[in-house]
């Protein structure tokens, strides 16, 4: 396997002229002031070579056999390349002049030339580049603070692999990403992401078995030519240039990889997307552990309330399994109304807590057989704001607390506890009301028998437009029957 190198801090130069003479001399300069000198014999050999790695500053002869220095020039700046262009002629005139600065020349140098004049202009090329290097590094760490801070604030997993994804891509310049994650537990990772620079999905590229091997504890891995072809897919293989790899572990356990690939292949990673890259992915790692025990911490507390409300239920021998029956009954109604699963994710939730409430209602007033009375029946009507206090300190279920408190509104606006009227019910609390009612109405209990499905059909049907939103109840109806076939 490839090891890194040390970088090569030297600022990179490439000379492109037809007279050899020029550029063996130019060559020999520029390489005794400290830099690192590459040559071409024309404007075409330089554009192949600016592909194969990158330059810090091109010094290019205007007129030149195959391509000459403006083509050069278009081609390095429609490419985006980072190249500073100098424009050597001996044939100046005003117009030539004005196109090289309007392409984007940095500067226009007549031949002869001296050659202080020409290596104070490199010179400042390069310090150019170096300054416009600072402002980016700065740029970087600023946004890599930003997306640290949004990643270490979610506590959701597919959160935190969307954020540090869409932040590699665009930190790294790379051509595309891919993002693999394994839960605890699994025996294999999953691709949660794989995009390209425009935001396309991509095959998959890596291979991940040789990939996870090669890495053997490494902080990082980057990994070009012959020895990057095992690590990639087949149809990788023929596209990609350059891989660099960061594992997201914590603990001791890898719980990811983030792979940056390039087109291009020596140097087509500088030592400060490795760095950021590896930042990111610690932060990641970092996030997506707390996500992960958030995550334990969220379904202990689920856990923990539906147990509450099974001991409700246990209170009642005649409301068992009411809250599934009301859960499976809400969830059918919103799917009759095309409603997302979002909302019947937060529905099924509250429809196993929608009695929670119950649980400080003494049990001789739930088993009543005969009729309550007048302060019984108030005793009752506090179990929504009851459940409402329970369920408000948790902050996973903020969106279920409005369904528990209003699901015994009434779309008239007569019911409890506030007196809300249609629209201004919560939808889902529409919903609970039809199936909670439906549900009661078909159980048997210890002073009546339950009604058929066909009577209690025809009960919703008569209370549509005073007790339940109309709408809702014909999404009940569309979702279980109306009743229509019984005999």
């Amino acid at each position: 396997m490839e090891s890194n190198p040390p970088a090569d801090t030297r600022a990179r130069i490439l000379v492109a002229d037809d007279e050899a003479d020029i550029t063996m001399v130019l060559g020999d300069l520029l390489e005794e002031q400290g830099y690192a000198v590459d040559t071409a014999a024309d404007g075409a050999e330089a554009w192949e070579r600016s592909q194969q790695e990158p330059f810090d500053v091109i010094i290019t002869d205007l007129k030149m056999p195959n391509m000459g220095g403006l083509d050069l020039l278009r081609k390095v700046r429609e490419a985006g390349q980072r190249a500073v262009v100098i424009i050597m002629t001996g044939f100046a005139t005003v117009e030539t002049a004005i196109e090289a600065l309007k392409v984007g020349a940095y500067d226009y140098v007549l031949k002869p030339f001296k050659v202080g004049e020409l290596l104070l202009v490199v010179e400042r090329a390069v310090e150019k580049l170096r300054l416009e290097d600072e402002n980016l590094h700065l740029r970087e760490q600023i946004t890599l603070l930003r997306l640290s801070e949004a990643v270490a604030s979610s506590l959701s997993v597919d959160e935190v692999l969307s954020i540090v994804g869409e932040a590699a891509l665009t930190e790294v310049q790379a051509d595309a990403i891919e993002l693999w994650f394994r839960p605890p537990g699994a025996a294999a990772f999953t691709r949660r992401m794989g995009v390209d620079r425009d935001g396309e999905l991509t095959p998959v590229l890596a291979n991940m078995g040789t990939l996870e091997a090669s890495l053997d504890g490494r902080p990082h891995l980057q990994v070009q030519g012959d020895d990057l072809l095992p690590l990639l897919s087949d149809e990788a293989r023929d596209r990609i240039q350059s891989l660099l790899t960061v594992p997201l572990r914590r603990g001791g356990q890898l719980l990811g990889i983030l792979n940056a690939y390039s087109r291009r292949g020596r140097n087509a990673f500088r030592p400060r997307d490795e760095k950021a890259l590896i930042v990111l992915g610690d932060r990641a790692a970092t996030s997506l552990e707390n996500a992960l025990l958030y995550a334990d911490l969220e379904n202990t507390f689920r856990e923990t309330i539906q147990g509450f409300a099974h001991a409700i239920e246990a209170k009642d021998a005649y409301t068992h399994g009411h809250s599934e029956n009301v859960t499976r009954l809400c969830d059918g109604a919103a799917r009759a109304m095309g409603l997302d699963g979002e909302f019947r994710d937060a529905l099924r939730q509250a429809g196993l807590l929608h009695d929670i409430g119950k649980i400080g209602i003494p049990s001789s007033i739930l088993n009543k057989p005969g009729k309550l009375t007048p302060e019984e029946y108030e005793a009752i009507k506090g179990h929504p704001a009851m459940g409402q206090r329970i369920l408000d300190p948790i902050s996973f279920l903020r969106e279920v607390v409005p369904v528990v408190y209003h699901h015994h509104e009434r779309f008239d606006g007569t019911g409890y506890p506030t007196g809300l009227g249609g629209a201004e019910i919560p939808l889902a609390s529409r919903l609970m009301a039809v199936a909670d009612t439906y549900d009661a109405m078909t159980s048997d209990r210890a002073y009546r028998r339950g009604l058929s499905h066909k009577e209690a059909v025809a009960e919703l049907r008569r209370c549509a437009g005073t007790q339940f939103d109309p709408e809702c109840v014909d999404a009940f109806l569309e979702a279980f029957g109306d009743g229509t076939g019984e005999s």
